[in-house]
């Protein structure tokens, strides 16, 4: 786990502690550090994101102020951005 991991294989490393307390079967001791590692990885993937999200805002500009903030559209029902 570290800062030079893409979103993606943050994400991934995730999904894989979440499937391995899904099961049941760890020691209690080890729960909960895989716990504590799922927190940590929560964590640095919302930073991700949110260092994402303020590099899409800043791509986002409109004709009369420069910059402005605008909601991402995961539909794609915006039809002006």
């Amino acid at each position: 786990m570290g800062a030079q991991k893409t979103f993606e294989e943050n994400l991934a490393d995730l999904e894989k502690i979440i499937g391995q307390l899904e099961k049941g079967d760890v020691p209690l001791s080890e729960s909960l550090t895989l716990f504590e590692e799922g927190v940590q990885l929560i964590r640095l993937c919302s930073k991700q994101l949110d260092a994402a999200e303020a590099r899409i805002a800043q791509l986002v500009t409109d004709e009369q102020s420069g910059a402005r903030m605008a909601p991402f559209d995961l539909e794609g029902e915006s039809k002006g951005v």
